[in-house]
């Protein structure tokens, strides 16, 4: 069962978690003089967000396949519910702020993290305000990982929140983050998003917060919040405390006869660098087939890895194993897939797959795309809501798997973080029924709603991410994370002790 990422772009509500963890921050952005700044341009707020939260919901429901899945009957009452809330909101929005943290929350409303937003100027960030100090997730517990050390008024590094304005520390993230984030019941979300509890960024339906209380070496003491602008470095102490590793694709060989291997995007677009850079893998990894089958172990590094298209993983996987030992190992992970068969959908389609020819795409993405944008030309002129993809409806065989050899000499991990999403969830489905072992953290989760494309809200302001099919059965459910088998507990930007880490397990 393939995933092929449909938009022209990475996926937005995934691939890009890293890049909605700094939007909103008003950071320096380089940008030429004669730059149109249309987020700076006087305009009717109110307005702007009637329009843009009716122009959500009508393309939910002509191109989102849950907007007519009988599977999922509270889909449409919720998409009505989020613009109404919205259109509330609208009589009290007077400026920017208010537009897009009313649009993000409608966004989030639907637990998925596969319907995103994004402003579509380049480099725009609200202005933002911190009391300080910056808190994140350990565990259950909020503790405060980073704060200006010239403010003795500030909490000390590891104080533990309690409660601020009477609030409790549970709740106020709640409130205050997975109310505009989404999906705050995995974890993946308190790691990606958990310090925006102590950042303000012109968000107008949740207050500056007054006065918090934090427990430090055994004792309670209460904090009388000081709000000022955040620090010019603000983007790199946020990226140390989700311990962002900055990673490039490719195929190394270890000292101690293992391969590491990094794909950091699953990116399908043809254009884009990360295309070029996971075929020439690819290819490293075929020439390499031998020593990768006899290798000790094998690492297959998916951090920061977003989504993108499933096929790369299934390449690397055929490398690796084998279609013997594939088709004898990998259960049917998903039964059957759906298309939304919408004119907006088709266009989309269509224009991916010349995307694919013109640029001499793989030869089965273009076969699949081909197959796509027939079926749902059929569907179309049949007046159907959905073309099902009769190439993947195939049921697990009942009979015994066949006896195979095993190809690969030691063993696989799949080393994982909170932001594996989309088609990273895919790869890490199928490497781990092939026999890898799951290290590192918690993945991030996603529905069964697949295949984004972008449009751009009628304003023109900003863009959101909208799913195109629905898978029908698969054995991973709605917004269930992968979980290691083994937990790393250091910091995961630090390679060097995750390969030690790692060789340490090789040989026990």
């Amino acid at each position: 069962m393939k995933r092929f990422l449909a938009a022209g772009s990475a996926c937005l509500a995934m691939a890009s978690a890293a890049q909605a963890r700094v939007q909103e921050q008003g950071l320096p952005q380089a940008e030429t003089a004669e730059a149109p700044k249309p987020m700076d341009q006087p305009r009717d707020w109110s307005a702007t967000l009637i329009q843009d939260a009716t122009g959500l919901h009508d393309i939910i429901v002509d191109s989102h396949p849950g907007a007519y899945d009988p599977l999922n009957p509270a889909f449409r009452p919720r998409l009505d519910q989020g613009l109404a809330v919205a259109l509330e909101r609208a009589k009290r929005t007077t400026d920017a702020g208010g537009w897009w943290w009313a649009l993000r929350a409608y966004v989030a409303s639907f637990e998925d993290g596969h319907v995103g937003i994004n402003v579509t100027q380049p480099g725009y960030g609200f202005p933002t305000r911190w009391p300080g100090f910056l808190t994140v997730f350990r565990g259950a517990d909020q503790v405060v990982a980073d704060r200006d050390a010239t403010d003795p008024s500030t909490p000390p590094l590891d104080a533990r929140l309690i409660d601020c304005d009477g609030v409790a520390a549970e709740t106020l993230a709640e409130q205050r983050i997975g109310q505009f984030r989404g999906r705050w019941f995995l974890e993946a979300q308190h790691v990606l998003f958990g310090d925006w509890l102590f950042l303000s960024a012109q968000n107008p339906w949740i207050d500056e917060m007054r006065q918090c209380r934090f427990e430090a070496d055994g004792a309670t003491k209460s904090y009388t919040l000081n709000w000022r602008a955040t620090p010019d470095d603000l983007g790199a102490r946020r990226a140390r405390l989700i311990q962002s590793a900055s990673i490039d694709f490719g195929l190394k060989p270890l000292d101690d006869g293992g391969f590491w291997i990094s794909t950091p995007s699953f990116n399908g677009d043809p254009s884009s660098e990360a295309y070029a850079k996971l075929t020439t893998l690819i290819a490293d990894m075929q020439a390499r087939q031998p020593a990768l089958r006899a290798a000790s172990y094998v690492v297959l590094d998916l951090r920061r890895n977003g989504g993108g298209s499933s096929h790369w993983s299934e390449l690397m996987a055929q490398i690796l194993w084998g279609d013997d030992w594939m088709a004898a190992h990998s259960d049917q992970t998903v039964q059957a897939v759906e298309w939304r068969a919408s004119d907006d959908n088709l266009a989309q389609m269509s224009s991916f797959l010349d995307q694919l020819r013109a640029a001499n795409g793989q030869p089965q993405m273009i076969t699949w795309a081909e197959r796509v944008v027939t079926g749902m030309k059929a569907a179309k002129a049949a007046g159907q809501v959905y073309w099902r993809d009769a190439n993947d409806d195939s049921a697990a065989s009942s009979a015994a798997p066949p006896s195979v050899p095993q190809l690969m000499s030691g063993r696989v991990y799949v080393l994982t973080d909170s932001s594996c999403g989309s088609a990273c969830l895919d790869a890490v489905d199928l490497w781990k029924t092939a026999g890898a072992v799951q290290v590192g953290r918690e993945t991030s989760a996603d529905t069964v709603y697949m295949d984004i494309r972008n449009p751009v809200l009628p304003s023109g302001l900003a863009q959101i991410a909208v799913p195109m099919k629905v898978y029908r059965g698969r054995a991973r459910g709605n917004n269930e994370p992968q979980r290691p088998d083994r937990l790393f507990e250091g910091d995961m930007a630090d390679d060097a002790a995750l390969h030690a880490w790692i060789a340490d397990l090789a040989v026990h």
